[in-house]
């Protein structure tokens, strides 16, 4: 099997349903806390494409299946496949696009945090308009922890709370939703039942607004930060090359599954181990 091919997207890990006028679309990897491939992330990018010239379409919802996760982040068994950092380049600029496809969303997106959303899962949280999550949800940067630079996540945090980004990252801490909210990465919170409705009432809500004063409102503000956007994933870039070249990361990606594996060996049943 080849790389291509072990990580080739299936239809059924993004969802896509019809809401009256609202699209919802599912991350749906459960196995692995909806972690995503870059074959995923180019099927979220077009599929917003898509929804951005469908008439039909009036607004977006992105959200998680299953009560574990929204996007735990990038899938590490893809980038332990790495032998150096000749891979990132090309990784990288499949990550920017299905970002660019987000942030030039003209339309209402509104994020509904369904359990954790960790590294790119809550990146991604960061450029929709709206942010729903339940008082369980935990979310943040958790890249260093996995051996991983965080130097796009720690920008974007940046960008809302200053300095005290760095320090959220260079620990990979999870924030609980109160203090996500107090700092502005969370809108509104509901009950964990609710959050997809009360997402779809956001989601109404701003389609209400005229379309086109939105969509021109939208691309305006992005360019406020284009400049820094570019030079942040550019240095994300360059960062992540000098690791893989290393072979640090590969090595701590290598330490999570063997922990991974323990966890699963120990929690099962003396019944159910062959001998």
């Amino acid at each position: 099997m080849t790389e291509g091919q072990k990580f080739a997207h299936s239809p059924e890990e993004l969802l896509s349903e019809m809401h009256e006028g609202v699209l919802v679309l599912t991350i749906n990897r459960q196995e692995s806390y909806n972690a995503w491939t870059s074959a995923l992330r180019d099927a979220l990018g077009r599929k917003l494409s898509a929804a951005d010239t469908d008439l039909s379409v009036d607004a977006v919802i992105i959200t998680g299946a299953g009560d574990r996760a929204f996007c735990s982040g990038q899938d590490l068994s893809e980038l332990q496949e790495f032998a150096d950092g000749m891979n990132i380049e090309a990784f990288m600029q499949r990550l920017t696009k299905c970002y660019d496809s987000v942030r030039q969303f003209s339309k209402p997106l509104v994020a509904a945090i369904n359990g954790v959303a960790a590294g790119s899962g809550f990146q991604v949280t960061q450029f929709c308009d709206y942010v729903i999550a339940h008082p369980g949800v935990r979310v943040g940067q958790t890249e260093v922890t996995s051996g991983l630079p965080s130097v796009f996540g720690t920008w974007l945090m940046w960008e809302r709370i200053g300095r005290r980004a760095l320090e959220l990252a260079l620990q990979g801490r999870l924030m609980e939703v109160e203090e996500a909210k107090h700092l502005g990465f969370i809108h509104e919170v509901a009950e964990p039942s609710k959050v997809l409705e009360v997402a779809l009432e956001a989601a109404r809500r701003l389609a209400k607004q005229p379309r086109v004063a939105y969509s021109l409102s939208k691309a305006a503000n992005r360019q406020f930060d284009e400049q820094r956007y570019a030079i942040a994933m550019e240095m994300a870039v360059a960062a992540y090359r000098e690791a893989f070249n290393t072979g640090a990361p590969q090595q701590e990606i290598g330490k999570f599954f063997k922990r991974r594996r323990a966890r699963k060996v120990a929690s099962t049943p003396a019944s159910g181990v062959s001998g």
